[in-house]
């Protein structure tokens, strides 16, 4: 048994509150909206100056010779214009940010956690799905997402109540969330995208996602893998955030809780999942400020 932490945090329900749990109606059918309003957490962001100062993103400057020029005074690209050897090369990379060409700046190394500081928070949706399977031939029941809006950070679920309403889920997806801005996920290149594709070919729906997608399973496990015992959300949480989940359900005991709310309609067996997936999507929220990387990154607190 582990002892007991003083420095650990139980994490939840304390973090939100609901705002609205109703039964709505789309184009395709009816499902339940859940939306809580974020409080009491702070957000923190890319600024706009973070790809700005990284001097590695010119060619032929690796890590050793970013070091060095920054040991010299050579902090940003638009310091870089100054220097002898490199201010051709600074000022043409400068001119392909300043035209925001993500491509060609992928191409030159810039990291997907550099590229967010194009972007506002308010163009960032998290996503997280849950499911009654591991394969896209079962049905996904609960997509869930956290926005911001106007400072504030908004969590959406998405729930089919049985089986029927997955289209209408489905359709919520498409119309309000999928080629917007950018798409944050933890693992979600691999699962909750494919996934999702799959469901909505399912339904001969459009299965294109054409939002840029920011996958920070990755990210994690570069900066966490040598230190922590695996990467899971909840491993990250205990151990980074100093946070733990009071009474949260395993993922593996989603199905059966979902089956046993489709067979009794009971809260009882569905608010736990809502509150897992809740928890998913306010950890990787959270884990979005801790990976950005240098000093780069702006505080921007929720309303309270």
């Amino acid at each position: 048994m582990e002892a007991y932490d003083p420095t650990i945090t139980t994490s939840g329900t304390e973090e939100w509150a609901v705002r609205r749990d109703e039964a709505v109606q789309n184009h395709v059918g009816t499902y339940q909206l859940i939306e809580y309003e974020t409080r009491n957490v702070e957000w923190v962001f890319p600024s706009k100056d973070l790809i700005h100062s990284d001097l590695k993103l010119v060619f032929g400057i690796g890590s050793v010779t970013a070091g060095m020029l920054k040991n010299e005074g050579y902090e940003t690209l638009s310091d870089l214009c100054r220097h002898p050897r490199w201010s051709r090369a600074a000022r043409e990379l400068l001119r392909i940010i300043e035209k925001r060409d993500i491509g060609r700046l992928q191409k030159y190394g810039a990291s997907d956690l550099e590229l967010l500081s194009f972007y506002r928070p308010e163009d960032l949706t998290f996503v997280d799905i849950e499911t009654v399977g591991l394969y896209y031939m079962y049905p996904v029941f609960l997509i869930g997402v956290l926005q911001f809006e106007e400072g504030k950070g908004v969590i959406r679920q998405f729930l089919a109540r049985n089986f029927e309403e997955e289209v209408a889920i489905l359709a919520e997806l498409s119309e309000s969330i999928r080629n917007q801005g950018i798409l944050v996920s933890y693992n979600g290149k691999s699962f909750d995208i494919p996934y999702l594709k799959g469901r909505l070919r399912f339904y001969q729906m459009d299965d294109r996602f054409e939002a840029f997608h920011l996958d920070l399973l990755k990210h994690a496990r570069r900066e966490f893998k040598p230190i922590l015992p695996n990467c899971r959300l909840t491993t990250i949480e205990k151990f980074v955030f100093k946070e733990v989940r009071e009474g949260d359900l395993p993922g593996s005991e989603v199905p059966e809780f979902y089956q046993r709310f489709m067979d009794t309609g009971d809260r009882f067996y569905i608010d736990p999942i809502l509150k897992h997936n809740a928890c998913d999507l306010l950890a990787l929220a959270k884990l979005l400020g801790i990976l950005i990387p240098g000093e780069g990154g702006k505080a921007v607190s929720c309303v309270y």
